[in-house]
């Protein structure tokens, strides 16, 4: 974790003691100074991470003493706050490009406390994540891997672009570094190309694209290929750093946000015991197969199976029996549907198939098949038979998911009616 330490510069202790208070339960350790004097002395015999200065020091302004930290090596980017009780914009104006990071108002330190909060949880968090970092030169690579290190980060380094695309494939990574030139056949801009060719999730990842060719037209032509960012060399590394730190944990909330969304999608759309569609999905994804089958002038069949004397199996074996039986019945039933097919549970024991460009003959003997191969297999120990109810839509009917249901439900009874163990068709009377 990076130690973060504050120097806090004001003539006014009551100011300094809310100041340092505020800095210590962000995780900050805090020394404090009376004058601007004072205080560019103890920056000059020890590196802060963060100072907060008064704009009116004893001695000398705001502005002056911004111009004379950042003067001193080491606090090129170290993030220098002032704090002023006026608002006078041309002296803030000063400030700032004499190079203050930020400047908030006395009168209300609420954006300050906020501000103080989001800088240290940047600062201290450890990242976790792997980098795949390419780039020829040795003594720049070993560089850059010790920053990405530091970070957290498991970092894959290669020196050609051809090791690097194998690695991809083959590798889960939350961010790319590459080098535009490189040497090989591959060069940077060939790596970036094929990386953005690449099927769903795997081609978005981000990239960060170094370059000594520091153009514009040449930054124009890598955005268009699909880097995310740019950084022309020689690199700094705090710069580096930031945008590493930007591309990750946005990459990494997009991802956790989008798990988190098909977890949702799962609940509302599977059936826990037997991660079948549920009936709330059923309806959802009917209306397509009902339009297709008028559209194409193709029969649409709808098939009910339920399991035959279920309720001597809860009775005799208990419950959790049974949601055994159902759970191992799902995912058999999963495995044997065709691909454009729809098995869904539609209530207790009892299971829905939409068979789209199937005729009563066909869906028959694609129940009468799994009828076959289900009475091959043992489920939670136990064989099981069921009885199956078939209703087909044909080109010159009109039915919904509601009333074509009702019909093979209506097959079904009298499938158990006949014996079970059976499958009976609905026909249309004439």
């Amino acid at each position: 974790m990076r130690q973060l330490n504050a120097l806090v510069i004001d003539g006014s202790e009551l100011f300094r003691n809310i100041v340092q208070e505020l800095l210590e339960k962000s995780g900050f350790t805090v020394t404090v100074a009376e004058s601007g004097s004072e205080g560019l002395e103890l920056a000059n015999n020890e590196h802060f991470t963060m100072v907060c200065c008064s704009f009116h020091l004893e001695g000398i302004s705001g502005s002056e003493f911004c111009g004379q930290i950042r003067s001193i090596a080491g606090y090129d980017f170290t993030s220098v706050i002032v704090l002023t009780d006026e608002d006078n914009s041309r002296l803030l104006k000063q400030a700032l490009l004499a190079g203050a990071t930020d400047i908030f108002s006395k009168k209300d330190l609420t954006e300050l406390e906020v501000y103080l909060d989001r800088f240290a949880e940047r600062e201290s968090r450890q990242l976790s994540g792997r980098v795949l970092f390419i780039e020829d030169s040795r003594v720049l690579q070993e560089i850059i891997i010790d920053l990405l290190t530091d970070m957290g980060l498991d970092v894959d380094a290669y020196s050609h672009g051809e090791g690097a695309w194998e690695a991809y494939e083959k590798g889960h990574y939350d961010l790319v570094i590459t080098d535009i030139m490189l040497e090989g056949a591959m060069s940077g801009i060939s790596l970036v190309r094929k990386i953005r060719r690449a099927q769903g999730e795997h081609g978005n990842i981000p990239i960060i694209a170094t370059s000594g060719f520091d153009n514009v037209s040449r930054k124009i032509e890598l955005f268009h290929l699909g880097v995310n960012d740019y950084v022309a060399k020689p690199i700094v590394r705090e710069e580096l750093r930031q945008r590493v730190y930007n591309h990750i944990t946005s990459y990494q909330g997009l991802q956790e946000l989008r798990a988190q969304q098909k977890s949702l999608y799962s609940l509302a759309m599977l059936d826990e015991l037997t991660q079948l569609f549920n009936r709330h999905a059923l309806r959802e994804f009917s209306g397509k197969y009902f339009s297709e089958s008028r559209r194409f002038n193709r029969p649409l069949s709808l098939a009910v199976l339920d399991i035959d004397h279920f309720k001597s199996i809860n009775e005799k074996y208990g419950y959790h029996k049974g949601d055994e039986v159902l759970a191992e019945l799902g995912g058999w039933l999963k495995r044997f549907v065709r691909d454009e097919d729809l098995v869904a549970r539609w209530a207790g024991e009892e299971f829905i198939f939409l068979l789209p460009n199937c005729d009563s003959e066909t869906a028959e003997g694609l129940m009468s098949r799994l009828q076959k191969r289900l009475s091959q297999f043992k489920l939670a120990n136990l064989t099981l038979t069921v009885s199956i109810g078939i209703a087909t839509m044909g080109s010159e009917t009109e039915y919904n998911l509601n009333s074509l249901f009702d019909l093979a439900d209506g097959a079904m009874y009298q499938a158990k009616m006949a014996g079970r163990n059976c499958i009976k068709i609905y026909h249309e009377k004439d």
